[in-house]
């Protein structure tokens, strides 16, 4: 994991560059340096707890997006919800209302064609709105980025004490 990916979570757990920096074995960045004076026991013991660590700020980077996008979707929903509102209300208010007006000037039939043609065009007009905001909506992509720096490290970090478990043996 590079030094910009644990900079940045740990601003996600709360605390400064200069903190993870100054104090390494604070909120469960552990200095590794030191694996070889260090048990086998010492190691996993660190590795779960760096693990439980990471996991717990993982779960509180994917509660803070996963807001974001839910009012995100809420908003883009209203407006879908708005839009077959207004087509609903639309359609009740004016259709009988616009195909008197019409029949006046053209057969009743083309009147009533007429009518429904334009409610039909605005009301679809404004739920494509909304679709679109729902399409805004996407994955925790920081948190996914952030797992997969995670799983890379933990298998590193497995892997160098399986390599000096074996290279001690």
């Amino acid at each position: 994991m590079d030094p910009s990916s644990s900079r940045a979570r740990g601003q996600y757990m709360g605390l400064d560059a200069d903190d993870v920096r100054a104090h390494p074995r604070s909120e469960g960045f552990r200095d590794t340096d030191g694996l070889g004076e260090q048990s086998l026991g010492t190691i996993v013991s660190e590795f779960l707890e760096q693990g439980r660590h990471l996991l717990r700020a993982e779960f509180r980077l994917a509660r803070t997006e996963m807001r974001s996008e839910a009012k995100k979707a809420a908003a883009g929903g209203g407006m879908l919800a708005a839009g077959g509102v207004v087509l609903l209300l639309g359609a009740m208010a004016l259709v009988a209302f616009l195909v008197i007006a019409f029949a006046q000037v053209m057969p009743l039939w083309a009147s009533a064609l007429l009518v429904t043609v334009l409610l039909i065009a605005s009301g679809a007009g404004i739920a494509a709105v909304g679709a679109k905001r729902l399409k805004a909506v996407h994955a925790p992509r920081k948190t996914i980025q952030t797992l997969k720096e995670d799983s890379q490290w933990a298998s590193t970090t497995m892997r160098s004490a399986k390599s000096q478990m074996h290279g001690h043996a």
